[in-house]
């Protein structure tokens, strides 16, 4: 089960990837929380497939351009898996940004039931020019 739920979030991350957003949401259950941290712009708690939506939405909204590339995709048990991943881009102020994420999602029966980041949200804001 947990391998399954490593190459849920391995799938889902290829597709975003290639920008087939509508592939990411196909992976979210309708009653998934998503919850970003609320000192961030696009912070927030998110339901669903269309809460993801709105999610990645309001987050590119702040960038010219970005990319999130997972290094260490880890199952930690039967129910959750966690991705460690590089963010990097540019912001509509034209400030370069590099960071490192963490996603921890929780799974069931294939689905992503939540979805939670942690971030150096202090940095995100100084390169917003927040």
């Amino acid at each position: 089960m947990a391998q399954d739920n490593v190459d849920v979030i391995e799938s889902a991350w290829g597709a975003f990837r290639k920008g087939d957003i509508e592939t990411v949401l196909g992976y979210f259950a309708d009653s998934a929380e998503i919850v970003a941290p609320a000192s961030l712009p696009w912070g927030g708690t998110y339901e669903g497939p269309e809460g993801m939506r709105t999610f990645l939405a309001r987050a590119l909204e702040h960038f010219t351009d970005f990319k999130a590339v997972p290094e260490k995709v880890l199952g930690a048990d039967d129910n959750h898996v966690i991705v460690v991943a590089r963010n990097t881009g540019r912001t509509k102020a034209g400030t370069r940004v590099e960071q490192q994420v963490v996603w921890i999602y929780r799974l069931r029966d294939g689905a992503i039931t939540g979805a939670e980041i942690h971030a150096d949200t202090a940095a995100t804001l100084e390169a917003l020019g927040s």
